[in-house]
């Protein structure tokens, strides 16, 4: 038995980088406890940079199971099920594209993929993005394909969910059950198709999961605490910041 766990021990990585992880995943869930999103599109373009990117996705699916999911569930009641109805088709089927090219594509063409999305979600929401306003329920289907790619190759399409659902649902306590479900949702189909592909298979991701789930809901606590105590604004500049730099990351290493 022991043996065994000293086996288990040697499939983890260095602790430089195991270090360089839990830094980015504690900032991302603090993150993500400060604004209520942002967790995966803020630490997975650092975590690919020491982490296999199967890894990456597997890790934090597990993360994003064992405490958005749960953190969830008690808005349910308030959940808008038409829209969900809406979109969950195109999620289906993005998630199979996403699934293809996450088992057979090579990897330095998803990491520039994944730096221009980040890139384009900053600049959507920094330069592009006007006051909300209502949008055509035909636009479930493509963002719902677009976010089930993204969300299955890289666990960052929220930003498209978001956008149709805020487009949909005016009551703000209806809007976050929603996207709190749907992403618990994502989350299950996610766990099912990686199953599926053997994409789970890796001892490594368990033992990487135990670490990093103290120091994710570390993160969310400390999110939590400092949510009163400093301003939005602020808080917002600093995610941009971040997602910036990460999105430009993310594309140096697909151009390396």
């Amino acid at each position: 038995m022991i043996e065994a766990l000293q086996h288990q021990l040697h499939l983890l990585p260095a602790a430089g980088h195991l270090a360089f992880a839990g830094g980015a995943i504690l900032l991302a869930y603090c993150i993500f406890g400060l604004a209520g999103f942002g967790s995966s599109i803020t630490s997975v373009p650092f975590l690919i940079q020491v982490l296999p990117l199967h890894t990456v996705v597997c890790l934090m699916l597990l993360i994003d199971l064992v405490l958005c999911t749960v953190l969830n569930l008690r808005e349910r009641r308030h959940v808008d099920t038409t829209e969900l109805k809406r979109i969950l088709p195109g999620i289906l089927v993005g998630s199979l594209v996403g699934l293809l090219l996450l088992v057979r594509a090579p990897a330095k063409p998803l990491f520039l993929l994944l730096g221009l999305f980040v890139v384009a979600v900053f600049l959507w929401n920094n330069v592009v993005k006007r006051k909300a306003a209502h949008i055509s329920p035909r636009l479930a289907l493509p963002l719902g394909l677009g976010g089930g790619v993204f969300t299955t190759l890289f666990g960052t399409g929220g930003p498209l969910y978001t956008i149709y659902m805020a487009g949909r649902i005016d009551d703000k306590r209806a809007l976050r059950s929603t996207l709190g479900v749907l992403i618990g949702t994502t989350a299950l189909i996610r766990l099912c198709m990686f199953a599926v592909a053997g994409l789970l298979s890796n001892p490594s991701v368990y033992l990487l999961a135990v670490l990093a789930l103290p120091v994710a809901l570390a993160g969310f606590v400390l999110g939590n605490f400092l949510h009163d105590k400093v301003s939005s604004q602020g808080v917002k500049k600093v995610v941009w910041v971040i997602l910036l730099a990460g999105g430009a990351s993310a594309i140096f290493k697909g151009l390396s």
